[in-house]
């Protein structure tokens, strides 16, 4: 029997329910201040992809600028470092980093493409819309179609024509608030805004409509897959693994795929969660039986914390009971308990022997009542399925090494509560 589960069925008078509702109690608490802090957590993942998928976006938008530009003016021409590499650890240490060196770099090329000098209108347009932190849709079109008016070797005219054309197919495209194109969809917009001919642009608009749905599928796919990440995290312990929680954060987030692997581990520490906490009502109950047999006034041998969970026998009686005592035998598998009275054997059988075991049995029968009140008003309730009448059968006769030892002194003199001694194996 664990100290805390003791403790915790003493403290509140014996009352199971009780115990079970303060212990389920204590772990909502916990899974509540736990939530807030994860939430905290995802949100602070989830803003970390979306701002690196917006300086992404926003320093191709400005080095495709800068190429055009070069190509109109050589005298534009400026030099452009790589890009930052994502980190490939979910840290956010190393997120935070990645996204201060992506804006370092978007500055460093909008201070270069300012110095420039001499800008034209149209150019100065071409650059405030690349950018945008955040564009819409038709704001990254436009900045591709600003960027088709001042490109070299193609149609101008064709411009709005072509935004147009890529702005029907990703109309399909439902983003959430503050999210924006992936990288993929971008790029095959931008390559029908400045397709060299009409032809092109559609043949890159068929294409772009199959990228769509695709996209449209994924995202109902990730959808799920966070709601199924954050169902589990709702369901973990706190003491579960810190691994399996970081990673089941980043898909809660969406951040990451759930995959295989991860809900096989996030299942079985689950199944083990499951099992500790029905292990830990089981020691209650058995605590609680014990000791409410204990009020009644019997003498009752120790029981065990696994008498629940598996199985055995329980051995009690009342002083002045003589050799007669009343065994309880659980079955967790049948989830049964059975009472039946029983003596040692040895006792010749005689009319007066019979006589007592038929008080015996009316004495149980006339007790076994209270004895289920008892455990129900403290929550521990035992469906009666089927109950014999005292007589109905005989006493069963038992072997005497089967049952507690009983004490020399006399029914009379044995202390009310005291335990019966266990029997040696």
């Amino acid at each position: 029997m664990s100290g805390p589960i003791t403790a915790s069925a003493h403290a509140m008078e014996l009352e199971y329910d009780k115990v079970v509702e303060q212990m389920r109690t204590r772990e909502l608490q916990l899974a509540q201040a736990r939530r807030g802090q994860q939430a905290a957590r995802l949100e602070r993942i989830a803003a970390q992809r979306r701002e690196a998928e917006r300086q992404t976006g926003r320093l191709e938008r400005l080095r495709a600028l800068a190429q055009t530009l070069a190509q109109q003016r050589p005298d534009l021409a400026v030099k452009m470092s790589s890009s930052p590499a994502a980190p490939g650890a979910n840290d956010d240490a190393a997120w935070t980093t990645y996204l201060r060196e992506l804006d370092a770099a978007v500055r460093e090329l909008e201070t270069l493409l300012a110095k420039a000098g001499n800008a034209s209108a149209e150019q100065m347009r071409a650059m405030q819309a690349a950018t945008v932190a955040a564009p819409t849709i038709d704001e990254v079109l436009s900045a591709y179609a600003l960027q088709r008016q001042l490109s070299p070797g193609l149609d101008s005219a064709q411009a709005e024509q072509f935004r147009q054309t890529a702005a029907r197919v990703l109309n399909r495209l439902e983003l959430a608030p503050g999210a924006v194109m992936s990288a993929a969809l971008e790029a095959l917009a931008r390559s029908i805004v400045l397709a060299p001919s009409l032809q092109r642009a559609e043949a890159l608009a068929s294409e772009l409509r199959l990228a769509v749905q695709r996209e449209s599928d994924a995202q109902e796919a990730r959808q799920r897959e966070v709601e199924e990440a954050r169902g589990i995290l709702d369901q973990l312990a706190e003491d579960a693994p810190a691994p399996l929680l970081r990673a089941l954060e980043q898909v809660a987030a969406g951040a990451e795929h759930m995959d295989e692997a991860l809900r096989l581990s996030a299942q079985q520490v689950l199944n083990t969660a499951a099992a500790d906490r029905a292990e830990r009502e089981q020691q209650a109950a058995a605590y609680v039986l014990e000791q409410s047999l204990r009020d009644l006034g019997y003498e009752v041998e120790d029981i065990e914390a696994t008498l629940f969970a598996d199985g055995g026998t329980v051995h009690f009686r009342r002083p002045g009971w003589q050799n007669y005592f009343v065994r309880m035998r659980v079955n967790p598998r049948e989830r049964t308990a059975n009472f039946n009275v029983v003596r040692a054997s040895g006792d010749e059988q005689t009319a007066e022997r019979a006589r007592l075991d038929a008080l015996a049995e009316d004495r149980w029968c006339a007790e076994f009542p209270r004895l289920m009140q008892t455990l129900a008003a403290r929550g521990l309730t035992l469906d009666v399925t089927r109950r014999l009448e005292a007589g109905a059968v005989p006493v069963q006769i038992v072997d005497g090494a089967s049952l507690p030892q009983v004490h020399a002194e006399t029914d009379d003199a044995r202390p009310r509560r005291a335990p019966l001694a266990r029997r040696t194996p």
